[in-house]
């Protein structure tokens, strides 16, 4: 778990992640956008990521979230997370 954060911190802060959202989205910060994706996956990774056996469903919408932070497309990213969050009972924290 431990491991993952390191990877989505180094690829949120990435120089091409602020780059790619400033193509794709211009009207939010990207700063806080990252940060709001990290926060996201850290709530998920500590209070719902390992949660049961065989939850492999769950894993692909996180990985595909994790990838849309990474390359800037945080809104989507965002959207996933919380949805999943939701989906499975959670109260989407505040940002």
């Amino acid at each position: 778990m431990q491991r993952s954060r390191l990877l989505l911190c180094l690829l949120l802060l990435s120089p091409g992640a602020a780059g790619a959202f400033a193509q794709g989205q211009p009207a939010a910060d990207p700063a806080a956008s990252r940060a709001r994706c990290a926060q996201l996956v850290e709530f998920w990774d500590r209070y719902a990521g390992n949660k049961g056996e065989g939850g492999g469903s769950v894993g692909m919408p996180r990985k595909s979230a994790v990838a849309d932070c990474a390359a800037g497309r945080t809104d989507a990213g965002i959207r996933t997370l919380e949805d999943l969050l939701r989906r499975n009972g959670y109260t989407v924290p505040a940002p």
